[in-house]
């Protein structure tokens, strides 16, 4: 890390003791879900999902915490959509904004009013990422005045490149909300396997 860069969110602990992730949050994939309805591709999806999560899924009940397993049947149908690069960070997108209602509504609020930047959210990366996710972590690195690097590990289902597309664009929305506009790309981490580590770097105006 250069001398101009600053941790302004680090992980929640020590990364070998975060783990990987055991459990989905029900309220995530509903919202993938009401995206998936939205846009005329549910009945596609639901083919797609294997019998044995089918019940588990679709019944699911907004609140509950889902075994991992679930959230990998869910997003791997969703990838066997063979949807564009653009359409998967629009699910994302669709996501975030749902989930973020409640999290950052009263953020939202105070950015008409006062001003508020992206600089007050991404420091509540972890308790957002918490909301949705159990096990793992994500640590935020200041590189400008409207720069950063957004680091998540131990997110097994990132290794469906349809949920990596969509954690983009969760993101994105997510600062979207404090900007006028954003611009977000996954950056490349050599050899280190994508679920132990993934890197985003986001700017904004």
């Amino acid at each position: 890390m250069s001398d101009n860069e600053e941790i302004v969110l680090p992980f929640p602990g020590p990364i070998p003791s975060l783990g990987v992730t055991t459990h989905v949050s029900s309220t995530l994939l509903a919202s993938s879900m009401q995206s998936l309805r939205a846009r005329g591709w549910f009945e596609r999806y639901s083919a797609l999902l294997p019998q044995a999560y089918r019940d588990q899924v679709l019944n699911t009940v907004v609140g509950e915490w889902l075994p991992i397993d679930c959230g990998e049947a869910h997003y791997s149908a969703c990838d066997a959509l063979g949807l564009t690069a653009e359409e998967q960070t629009a699910m994302g997108r669709d996501a975030a904004k749902r989930v973020n209602e409640s999290f950052l509504g009263f953020l939202v609020k105070m950015a008409r009013s006062a001003g508020v930047t992206p600089w007050l959210v991404l420091p509540r990366s972890n308790a957002l990422f918490q909301r949705v996710l159990r096990g793992g972590g994500t640590q935020v690195i200041k590189l400008g005045p409207k720069e950063a690097t957004i680091e998540v590990v131990g997110v097994t289902l990132l290794s469906i490149p349809y949920f990596r597309r969509a954690m983009l664009g969760m993101y994105e929305a997510s600062v979207a909300l404090f900007a006028e506009r954003v611009h977000i790309r996954s950056i490349p981490v050599g050899t280190s396997p994508i679920t132990e580590r993934f890197l985003m770097r986001v700017h904004w105006v």
